[in-house]
């Protein structure tokens, strides 16, 4: 029903979508997730035509989007955004029928058979009797309710629809979502909604595409993709799966008493010896299952110079950060790509599920915007089994506790005179647990 091929979209020279190819089948509701700011309403809009991208093929049903006229566009494709500004006061009744037009003429007017399928829509969202009621006066939901009665009498084949379950209580985000499910399947419709709640693409989804940052990180069935690795992923924020009664759901980790205490922050400005003491604790404990990283470095003039990163379970090392250029070559850090591939190697967290403990040298500055090692973090503690040691500068503790959301974490200074004697009754008292 819908291909896509390499799809690039950028705004005042920033990327927005990079590198998308999507193809999409009748009969199927697939469910758009990400953070915000992914890029989930740009990427709707460029599939639907109303935002131009940079896109080697674009097809619905066979219609070169490239090159289709907008009346042929809209007779295929309807589309619910986000936000949407009140119109006149007009009857409900009138405002669905709007999704008539395009199968007007210039002066034409709609018929019996366009007011039909209006009240048709509405009574499958149960919403026909509010087909007299003036669409302003309602509530954020019930308008939402009816711009999706509105998108059904314009087409079938294809419905977009940007956050659909904003402004809709408990029970009405449920109702929405099944109404979708099922006509995905009577009319062999293409629904495509971007979902906040990964619970209900969970429920109600045929397949899940997963944007980060602009790009397809996911996209496949839900039973395939829809892992607490990909979750937290997505959302930067540990989150684990639970069955119950043959209902799977996905929950934030914090609220489970398993995630308490289950990081120790190692604190020390840079160069007091956080690798030296991370170094013992790995001498002390060979026989537990370690993996992650550590990162000894090299000094100039007080400052780090360099660093090598390690692969605590492999041995394996490389470079992984230089200064470069500046006044006596202390210039801004690069980071080289052998580096961060060791990085991203060292912290799958398929590697981790039944170690003991995971090491993380160190979770800095760059973690807290997203870069280095920040993409790994929230899957690794979403793992139920190891604990952690991370090394983190005292200036960001508690920005680093605040993003991971950390619950009552271990925090141990190097400074301490008995820095390694509390990290070692840190690890005796998990593996009483």
């Amino acid at each position: 029903m819908l291909i896509c091929k390499n799809l690039n979209f950028s705004y005042q020279k920033k990327k927005i979508l990079q590198n998308i190819s999507l193809e999409f089948k009748s009969g199927r509701f697939i469910a758009l997730l990400g953070r915000n700011g992914a890029g989930k309403s740009t990427l709707l809009r460029c599939l639907c035509g109303l935002d131009q991208g940079n896109v080697e093929q674009l097809t619905v049903d066979g219609l070169d989007m490239l090159t289709a006229q907008r009346g042929d566009i809209a007779r295929l494709i309807s589309f619910v955004p986000q936000e949407h500004e009140d119109m006149f006061p007009f009857d409900v009744l009138d405002v669905v029928v709007m999704g008539r037009t395009v199968f007007l003429s210039t002066f034409g007017a709609p018929t019996d058979f366009d007011y039909q399928l209006a009240r048709q829509a509405l009574q499958e969202l149960n919403m026909g009797h509010l087909e007299d009621r003036i669409y302003t006066t309602l509530s954020g939901g019930e308008k939402q309710l009816v711009l999706l009665a509105r998108a059904l009498v314009q087409s079938r084949a294809v419905v977009f629809l940007d956050e659909p379950t904003n402004h809709l209580d408990y029970k009405n985000r449920y109702h929405m979502l099944a109404r979708l499910k099922e006509l995905s399947r009577k009319d062999n419709s293409c629904i495509v909604a971007c979902l906040h709640d990964p619970n209900h693409a969970l429920l109600f989804a045929d397949e899940v595409v997963m944007l980060r940052d602009g790009v397809v990180i996911e996209h496949g069935p839900v039973d395939e993709v829809m892992t607490s690795t990909a979750v937290s992923t997505l959302y930067d924020i540990a989150a684990t799966e639970y069955a119950s009664e043959g209902i799977t759901t996905i929950q934030p980790c914090f609220a489970g008493d398993a995630y308490r205490g289950k990081v120790l922050l190692l604190v020390g400005e840079s160069g007091s010896g956080k690798t030296t003491i991370l170094q013992s604790v790995l001498d002390q404990n060979a026989h537990l299952l370690t993996g992650g990283v550590i990162c000894p470095g090299t000094w100039k003039q007080n400052k780090r110079y360099s660093s090598t990163i390690i692969d605590i379970k492999t041995g394996a090392s490389t470079l992984f950060a230089k200064r470069v250029g500046g006044e006596g070559d202390l210039g801004p850090f690069k980071f080289y790509p052998e580096g961060l591939q060791l990085a991203a190697g060292a912290l799958a967290p398929e590697c981790h599920a039944d170690g003991d403990l995971i090491i993380v040298d160190e979770v800095g500055p760059l973690e807290l915007t997203d870069g280095g090692y920040g993409p790994h973090l929230a899957p690794l503690l979403a793992l139920r089994r190891p604990s952690h040691i991370w090394a983190v500068r005292p200036s960001i503790v508690e920005q680093v506790i605040t993003k991971w959301m950390l619950v009552e974490p271990v925090v141990v200074h190097v400074a301490d005179q008995d820095a390694l004697a509390q990290v070692e009754k840190y690890l005796s008292s998990r593996r009483e647990k």
